[in-house]
Parts: C-alpha cells; sequence; structure tokens
C-alpha cells in the first residue's frame, strides 16, 4: 500500500514537492515557535541568574527600562546617586551590594555597551573564567573572547575607547549570557568616561537569606528615589513584553498550517479527479471503497510526513539566521542561544504533520471511496 501511494506521488514530483513544502513551511513555525518558547523562556532565567544578584536597586521609573538594562544592557535614562550604595549594603538582609555602571560607546560604525563595576559587582560573579588580571590599574579593561578575537586584541594590547587608550588585562571566557556582550572598566573609571562621576545604573543586591527579599526591597524603597526589582518581576515584565511577538509568531504559524493543510487537501483531490478511470478500474478488478480510501489516505499522509521532515530540518539548518531575526523583532531577547531544540518538539511537531495530512486527506479519500466502475466509465 505504502509503495503504491510513493508511486502515485512520484507520478507528479512538481506538484508533490510543492505540496509537501507549502506543508513544512507550516511544520517549521510550529517547531521554531516550540524552541523559541523554551528558549525564550530558559534564557532570560540564564541572563537574570548571571546578574548573581537576587535584588537590582535602580533609579525610579519605568519597570521595562530596567528590566531592559539587566537583560542586556544598554544607556539608562536615569541613575542613581552613588551615595546611595553605602545605605544600602547597611540594610539588615544584605550579603553583597555591588555598583554598576552603563553607558554606550560609539567605536568604528558599532556601538558598544560598557560596564563599570566595582570590587563587590566582580565578587557577584565567582563563575567567571578570567584569563590574566582584574583591574590592575584605572585605565584597564576586561574584554570577552568573542569581542577580543574580532579585535585580534589580547592581554597586554591598548585599546581606544571614547578618546581614551586603555589596556587588555584580562580576557573574559564565554558564559553563554549577556556577559559576553559588554567591554568591562573599573567602576570609576567607567564614570568619568561619560562625565557621570558619583552616578550608577544599579545596585547588584546578593541576599544572607532569599526569604527576607520581600522585606529587603521595602527597605531600599524606603530610600528615596530608589525602586528595587526583584528577579522574579523582572522575568515577568519581559515575559508580557516579549507575548505580543510570541502571540504573532503562533498567529503565522496556524495560517501557514492552514495553507499547508489546504494544499495537501487540493493535491489530493486533484489527483483522484485525474485518476477516476483507473480507480473505476481497480474497483471492477475487486479492490474494496475501504483499500482505496487507505490508499488515497496513504498518499496524504505521506506527503505530510514528507513536509514535517523538512520543516524540522528547515529551523535546525537555518537556527542562525532565525535568531538573528527574531533580535531584532523581539524586545528583551536575552544573550546566549534563544533557540532552544529538543526532541519532543520535533516529534510533536512531526506528530502535527502527519495529523495534518489525515485530516486533510479524508475528504479525498472518502470521494475516491465512493467513485464507482460506471462513474469512471462516464467520466471518459
Amino acid at each position: 500500500m505504502v509503495l503504491l501511494a510513493l508511486k502515485n506521488l512520484i507520478r507528479r514530483p512538481v506538484r508533490s514537492i510543492l505540496t509537501a513544502v507549502g506543508v513544512a513551511l507550516g511544520i517549521a513555525m510550529l517547531f521554531t515557535s516550540f524552541s523559541l518558547d523554551r528558549g525564550l523562556d530558559q534564557g532570560l532565567r540564564r541572563a537574570l541568574a548571571n546578574t548573581g544578584a537576587q535584588l537590582l536597586a535602580v533609579a525610579k521609573g519605568c519597570p521595562y527600562e530596567a528590566a531592559a538594562l539587566i537583560i542586556h544592557g544598554g544607556v539608562g535614562g536615569r541613575y542613581l546617586d552613588e551615595a546611595h550604595l553605602g545605605r544600602i549594603r547597611d540594610l539588615p538582609g544584605v550579603g553583597l551590594a555591588g555598583g554598576l555602571f552603563m553607558n554606550q560607546s560609539i567605536e568604528g560604525d558599532r556601538p558598544v555597551i560598557v560596564m563599570g563595576m566595582d570590587e563587590v559587582g566582580l565578587a557577584l560573579k565567582p563563575w567567571w573564567v578570567i584569563r590574566g588580571r582584574l583591574f590592575p590599574d584605572p585605565l584597564s579593561v576586561i574584554l570577552p573572547a568573542d569581542k577580543a578575537a574580532k579585535l585580534g586584541l589580547k592581554i597586554g594590547d591598548p585599546l581606544a575607547l571614547g578618546g581614551r587608550s586603555f589596556t587588555v588585562t584580562g580576557i573574559l571566557e564565554p558564559t553563554g549570557s549577556q556577559d559576553d556582550q559588554f567591554i568591562y572598566l573599573p567602576l570609576g573609571t567607567a564614570q568619568e568616561l561619560f562625565g557621570a562621576a558619583g552616578r550608577l545604573t544599579a545596585v547588584a543586591i546578593q541576599l544572607d537569606d532569599l526569604r527576607a527579599v520581600g522585606e529587603v526591597a521595602r527597605q531600599v524603597e524606603a530610600i528615596p528615589d530608589v525602586q528595587a526589582i526583584t528577579m522574579t518581576q523582572v522575568l515577568g515584565t519581559a515575559r508580557t513584553l516579549m507575548g505580543a511577538a510570541q502571540a504573532m509568531v503562533r498567529s503565522i504559524t496556524i495560517v501557514t498550517i492552514l495553507v499547508g493543510a489546504i494544499g495537501i487537501l487540493n493535491a489530493i483531490m486533484t489527483a483522484i479527479f485525474e485518476r477516476t478511470r483507473e480507480i473505476g478500474m481497480m474497483k471492477a478488478v475487486g479492490a474494496g471503497a475501504g483499500d482505496i480510501l487507505m490508499l488515497v489516505w496513504t498518499e496524504s499522509i505521506l506527503l505530510g510526513l514528507a513536509g514535517g521532515l523538512l520543516g524540522v530540518a528547515l529551523p535546525l539548518a537555518v537556527a542562525g539566521a532565525i535568531e538573528a531575526a527574531v533580535r531584532r523583532v523581539v524586545p528583551f531577547a536575552p544573550g546566549g542561544d534563544i533557540l532552544a531544540f529538543s526532541l519532543p518538539a520535533a516529534l510533536t511537531s512531526l506528530g502535527a504533520a502527519v495529523a495534518l495530512g489525515l485530516a486533510a486527506g479524508l475528504p479525498p479519500a472518502w470521494r475516491a471511496a465512493r467513485i464507482s466502475p460506471m462513474e469512471a466509465i462516464r467520466s471518459e
């Protein structure tokens, strides 16, 4: 039955290929949607975990702006007075509190995000692996390994930044997070470079006891012009903002799957009209209605399966291009991989392709099963 169905599909190769491609586009969108949902959630959690803090103190203002700064850096419109750093460190329940300063510099034709950190900020990231030294002097700079490779720099080389010359004293090994996107300077140097002495973008706070996060947040917010943001709040904010983009992807997925289903329905129905005489002759020599139904249904399922296999392979082949496109349109896309492919998602997508073939092939299969030898003769 399967071999006969394959022979029937091969008789019209262009039609069969175009139909399978139509299904593949829908399944590719479905597989991408599954992988994107999982990847974005994992990426956000990874980005927040890599801050090394459970709580951040930022200047009062828009929580969305604060979330963006935490997840992938940038230039904030509001700053904290650095004097608040000492007050936060003295609060009960605060283990470590590190001052952070972020700003953007244009080097050549590309923007780079500069992160100024103090010793405590560095201590909040014990998993960092740095070749070389931290900040032996104010004109030291730490580069992520990828950036150093792109710039052709190694430890001891000079780096021009903001019209000043710095020395590369450390190379940060890849972390797979937003940390790989920044250039790191001593806190005071970064503030001076951008004319922001005494100002901070945020204070990263590590707690002695995670259960005290609510109480510590209330104490932080008692400081004038300071807003406390927990990692749970940042995660919720980012998910809300990404929800619209994810809903758009799901809508496109539904439309493309429907188009694929219509393609199968049209291709199989057209094939039946072309083979009416053949089907009538099969019935005349003893084929039952069930045999005809299963034959046509098998053709439809094979088209769905072929489209499903192609649809799963396509996102795997062009994952880099998909991620680049997603970063352009999805707000708060975290660093690292944002497509998390998995076997369950691939199998679910293949199952959807087979189900699509089953559903779209039923009407033409039913129509073919009802063709009589007399109808086949009249069709001549």
